[in-house]
């Protein structure tokens, strides 16, 4: 044999050794159909062994289909039972050999829960921190601009604003909310009327003490200078039932009792208990466009003729960046008992600009 044979006989030698103890330095999941993956065992997590290899990139393998794990690194391993241990993972068939410092177990595949390497993290501790995370109360505002027309007691087109600021997290809400409304219109004789002038304001808690049940409280102040109402109080409080909560449609509704106070500017005073009822749906269509449906009836107690019913209608869109929503809606109030002069209906129909932020 000459000297360059020699020579490319050794290469050949070398890199064989090499590629050999690279495998041999490698982790190695077999399946049970038999094929043989070669790579990085980064963790094993519900069932489910996620492996990161050189020529298909991250793999994630039902546990249930693995008949063997080989791991060249001593890597943290959660068993059934709830013991760690720390060590390097061998086996045939479904027996696996879990050698550390301490010694060395043998156990079974499938009594393995959780795995995870050095520098990594627990994936029930990362559980964990997710659950306390989506727990936690967090902010959330609202500001809006609507483009109004009016029907009713008002006639005309106007600008109205609100605000919402919401802390909020998966068992309760809290809710402050402002809403202003203010147009006029122009008469057959050229003068400007007033049309609408109304100032709300409130706060509304709700709490659930199960997936579905919880209660709440709400106490609301209103002023409407053109239905001649210089003070409108509302506290209620009751039962708040989720009958859908899913991620295409949340339906809420509302039963309890509460307080109502009216003081008009004719000096005429209106108070007494009221029922409080109350429902809320949003449905999401194609994962952007949403349907906004809010109702509330607040009848008298003692006399159910007297009540007050509104009706809130609209489609939201998203545009520009996430932030930015338009909505287009409907808003309906009827009074029952309306003063003198005042129709029981007011209808507005508006287009809303909507920014939320956090």
């Amino acid at each position: 044999m000459n000297t360059k044979s020699t020579f490319r006989a050794l290469a050949v030698l070398l890199c064989t050794a090499v590629f050999g103890a690279l495998q041999l330095s490698a982790d190695v999941v077999t399946t049970k159909n038999g094929a043989r993956l070669v790579g990085k065992v980064t963790k094993i997590e519900d069932g489910k062994v996620l492996i990161t290899t050189d020529y298909a990139g991250d793999l994630t393998i039902k546990q249930s289909e693995v008949a063997a794990i080989t791991t060249d690194a001593p890597v943290f391993v959660r068993l059934a039972s709830g013991t760690v241990l720390q060590g390097t993972v061998a086996g045939e068939g479904n027996i696996i050999r879990i050698t550390g410092s301490d010694g060395e177990l043998t156990t079974k595949i499938e009594k393995v829960t959780a795995s995870w390497g050095n520098g990594g993290e627990d994936p029930q501790i990362t559980a964990m921190k997710k659950a306390i995370v989506a727990r936690e109360r967090k902010w959330t505002y609202q500001t809006s601009v609507d483009l109004t027309g009016n029907s009713g007691n008002t006639n005309a087109t106007g600008l109205a604003a609100g605000f919402i600021a919401s802390l909020a997290s998966p068992q309760d809400t809290l809710k402050f909310y402002a809403t202003t409304n203010y147009a006029t219109s122009e008469d057959a004789a050229g003068g400007n009327n007033k049309t609408a002038d109304e100032v709300k304001g409130g706060v509304d808690y709700a709490s659930f003490f199960s997936e579905r049940t919880g209660w709440f409280v709400r106490q609301e102040l209103e002023r409407d200078n053109v239905e001649d109402v210089d003070l409108r109080s509302t506290t209620d409080a009751g039962f708040t039932f989720r009958m859908i909560k899913t991620d295409v449609q949340q339906l809420t509704t509302r039963l309890g009792a509460g307080y109502r106070f009216e003081s008009y500017g004719t000096g005429v005073n209106n108070r007494g208990a009221v029922l409080s009822t109350g429902l809320n749906n949003t449905i999401k269509f194609g994962g952007k466009v949403s349907l906004l449906t809010d109702l509330q009836f607040l009848p008298s107690m003692k006399d159910f003729a007297d009540y007050r019913f509104v009706h809130d209608s609209a489609l939201e869109f998203p545009i520009a960046t996430g932030f930015w929503k338009l909505r287009v809606g409907l808003n309906n109030q009827f009074n029952s008992r309306p003063q003198p002069g005042r129709d029981e209906l007011d209808n507005t129909y508006y287009t809303r600009f909507v920014l939320n932020w956090k």
